[in-house]
């Protein structure tokens, strides 16, 4: 079997570039059932159209399998159809939100032959035995029952029984949904991604611009390295989607990450971690445990990692303790920690179903700048309650806290709340049409509210161009909203001097 792996690109006209998790792990797992592999990846090659339409030409699989999150649609979409139109015999499985979240959307405008739901290592290796053996990947049940699906009134899949975690088309053209795969309990059983499979020396030298300064070397000499230390999410808010949506959520074990961050360390001088989690803390329990191990290995590297936003936030919990915990964060290595604010209006944050409040956010804030770790954070503008008022609440807390967030407007995704509200409410009436229109979501691609869309655009500019004046971040208009990243306007990370001489913001001249 000739198999090719594709790893597309989201963002080609970006500098940076980080090594792709997923594939390195689903790659990784099919390598290590004996199974041997190309990989096209047009992410690092920067490769356009045209050299991948001819690269299909001059090459000839039998299994073609790629991924990507759903608003990279348009291209997935013409990149499967011409795969297809080439070599109309070789199978087509697609990863990730673009299929699972769409299966009613993407198999009715491609060609494609499966999509796998969920975590994909152990079913990919399933679906590839199995088109080996010539056998189908199952079979529709009966009576036939439709699955029930928010994507419109697009024809649906049907329920039916084979390689579990597996969409499909039949011969008779008849989209079939095996149900899903039980998630892997034990993280820890699966192999460390072998990132030798990409050019990471590449991938290394383009992920090094988006190094924060650093404490335990100097800046130029970071070496990143993905890691994924947690799968999914305890909750579910009504903007956000993710390839583990069904599956509970699981951390895997300090002594796995430690033993893969030496692994990294010696193979490629790996020095700096990108925690590459939906959500890697959400408990500090759990978290201590985990620098506590962190501690004892004295590995010498910086992390930088995703945590909610009101870990060190609650005020039911101790001072004392929230404060001991973050300082152990810092000393083992944590630069950055990245958490949304979303909205500072605790209607929309309910909304949203974020299970939080504007103020445990505001008591983090404080309570890790006070520490050394710098913060990065987020907002989504767009709710349908969204109003001046609401985005005057959001923009006078990140003033108050001196903190310029990253601003994206409500992009509703496949399966979500939002979704759902768009598709019952009229907003969404082709899905198809729909995702092709989705670009970047700094863009009003979707307009919610009862402002109009230049009112809403210029209400949030105008409060950005503030900010960036009261927080002399230096970005010029058009940087406003697309800031090119963190590192270079973190300017009031921290509020005061500490005594410690890893204080992040000390190293930074933040001060």
């Amino acid at each position: 079997m000739k198999l090719l792996f594709v790893n597309p690109s989201l963002r080609p006209e970006a500098n940076h570039r980080y090594l792709p998790v997923g594939l390195g792990y689903v790659a990784t797992y099919a390598k290590h059932a004996g199974y041997n592999f190309d990989i096209l990846d047009i992410d690092i090659g920067g490769y356009d159209d045209a050299y991948v339409e001819n690269f299909l030409a001059k090459n000839k699989y039998d299994v073609i399998a790629l991924g990507a999150i759903v608003t990279h649609y348009k291209w997935i979409k013409w990149f499967i159809n011409t795969a297809k139109r080439l070599h109309p015999n070789c199978k087509v499985i697609l990863g990730n939100s673009v299929g699972a979240s769409i299966p009613e959307v993407i198999f009715r405008t491609t060609a494609v032959d499966a999509a796998i739901m969920g975590e994909a290592e152990i079913t990919f290796v399933e679906v590839l035995k199995t088109l080996e053996a010539g056998r189908p990947l199952g079979e529709i049940d009966e009576p036939q029952e439709p699955i029930p699906h928010t994507n419109c009134d697009l024809e649906p899949t049907y329920k039916g029984h084979g390689v579990e975690g597996v969409i499909f088309r039949d011969e008779q053209d008849r989209i079939i949904n095996n149900g899903r795969r039980k998630a892997v309990r034990k993280l820890d059983d699966l192999p460390f991604p072998e990132w030798e499979i990409f050019d990471v020396e590449q991938y290394i030298r383009r992920s090094h611009e988006w190094a924060h300064p650093t404490t335990f070397y100097p800046k130029e000499e970071a070496v990143i390295i993905p890691i994924h230390t947690a799968r999914g999410c305890v909750f579910k808010c009504t903007f956000c989607h993710y390839v583990f949506w069904n599956d509970p959520y699981r951390h895997r074990s300090a002594e796995s990450i430690i033993s893969e961050i030496e692994l990294n360390k010696k193979k490629f001088g790996a020095n700096y971690f990108f925690f590459w989690d939906d959500l890697s803390f959400h408990k500090l329990g759990p978290a201590e445990k985990f620098v506590d191990a962190l501690l004892e290995a004295d590995l010498g590297v910086h992390w930088t990692a995703s945590v909610r936003s009101d870990l060190f936030g609650r005020a039911e919990i101790p001072y004392e303790d929230r404060r001991r915990i973050a300082e152990k964060f810092l000393k083992s290595g944590n630069l950055v920690a990245g958490y949304s604010l979303e909205s500072g209006s605790d209607e929309i944050l309910e909304a949203m179903n974020k299970r939080v409040k504007a103020e445990y956010f505001a008591e983090q804030t404080k309570l890790l700048r006070d520490v050394g770790i710098v913060v990065n954070t987020s907002v989504v503008i767009g709710y349908p309650q969204e109003t001046k008022e609401t985005i005057a609440q959001t923009m006078r807390m990140c003033e108050k806290l001196k903190i310029y967030p990253s601003v994206g407007f409500l992009l509703p995704l496949p399966e979500t709340g939002m979704w759902k509200y768009a598709v019952d409410n009229g907003y969404i009436t082709d899905p198809d049409a729909f995702l092709e229109s989705v670009t970047e979501r700094q863009d009003v691609i979707l307009n919610m509210t009862k402002m109009g869309d230049d009112e809403i655009m210029d209400e949030v500019t105008g409060w950005l161009a503030h900010l960036n004046e009261v927080l002399g971040r230096n970005l010029d208009d058009k940087s406003l909203i697309r800031t090119g990243g963190y590192s270079k306007h973190n300017k009031y990370q921290s509020e005061k001097k500490a005594k410690e001489s890893l204080n992040y913001a000390k190293v930074a001249d933040t001060l």
